[in-house]
């Protein structure tokens, strides 16, 4: 264990540099060895050489995800299956947390108009539907 919080705190020192391999299209970083990659519309497609997804879920699914993720770690008799289910339950809260964030910004910072007044009547919507 202490060699891998030894080697944590090597990459946390390493020098960080920005090299960016074209001046078009996708951007490239490198973090020492390590490689963080965008596309050409900023989403992070590899974050410090792991290969990132972006898969939408709507928010009612992520919600269901979460209580079902609940259940099956209290129904979980393996100590390790646990573990693992409950790091999935805890990447679909962030996920709530971001979505949650994005509303609220959306509703502080867009202009006021009718992309705004469609944007929160498609909210009011989605509560009144039992979406969120």
């Amino acid at each position: 264990m202490e060699g891998i919080v030894r080697g944590m705190r090597a990459r946390a020192c390493m020098p960080f540099r920005f090299k960016t391999m074209t001046t078009t299209a996708p951007k490239f970083y490198h973090w020492g060895e390590k490689l963080s990659a965008f596309t050409s519309d900023n989403r992070l497609v590899m974050s410090f050489g792991s290969p990132i997804t972006h898969i939408p879920f709507n928010i009612a699914e992520l919600q269901g995800f979460v209580c079902t993720l609940e259940q099956a770690i209290d129904d979980e008799p393996n100590a390790k299956q646990r573990i693992a289910l409950g790091a999935i339950k805890i990447i679909f809260e962030a996920s709530l947390k971001i979505a949650k964030r994005d509303h609220e910004e959306m509703v502080n910072n867009a202009p006021v108009g009718a992309d705004l007044e469609e944007y929160m009547l498609n909210y009011a919507n989605a509560v009144k539907n039992g979406e969120l």
